[in-house]
């Protein structure tokens, strides 16, 4: 086993920004699958504020996905437009259910970055990095959901 040893933060933190677009190139397209199985072409999306509350600098994984939890509670109180969405049934799952989900199961995408991190380092990293990799990953798949969000909406109106 190697012996931990001090890493300067620029160089983990670039290591780390590689390591997570590798992981985004296999995370996108299950994104994308999600998106179309929740039929997410609503012209109005309600990401953008999901996405400014996960890059909140005082936001983390737990506010964020409280804050996805409130949405679905606002969608099934009031019907209207692109909250809709989050109440979206497929498999007996509602997106807002969904989307949590997926953000608990990046923590395993974390743990795979900071392994590979890891071995580049030839140390062992402490747990604040696999929390900072978790959130840098859910801020990158929010953000990408915003963007083929917009596509599909986009699609949908010319058919």
């Amino acid at each position: 086993m190697s012996q931990a040893r001090h890493i300067p933060e620029q160089q983990a933190t670039v290591l780390m920004e590689k390591e997570i677009g590798l992981r985004m190139e296999v995370l996108i397209p299950k994104m994308q699958e999600m998106a179309k199985d929740y039929n997410l072409r609503a012209e109005r999306s309600p990401f953008r504020n999901v996405l400014n509350v996960s890059t909140n600098a005082a936001s983390g994984i737990e506010i964020t996905k409280n804050f996805i939890r409130y949405q679905l509670g606002r969608s099934e109180a009031k019907q209207s437009g692109a909250n809709r969405m989050w109440s979206n049934t497929v498999r007996g799952k509602k997106f807002a259910v969904a989307l949590v989900e997926a953000i608990d199961n990046l923590r395993g995408e974390a743990k795979v970055v900071v392994e590979r991190m890891d071995a580049h380092l030839d140390t062992k990293l402490d747990n604040t990095w696999l929390h900072r990799v978790h959130v840098r990953l859910m801020q990158l798949y929010l953000g990408n959901l915003v963007r083929y969000q917009v596509f599909l909406a986009n699609e949908g109106r010319r058919k």
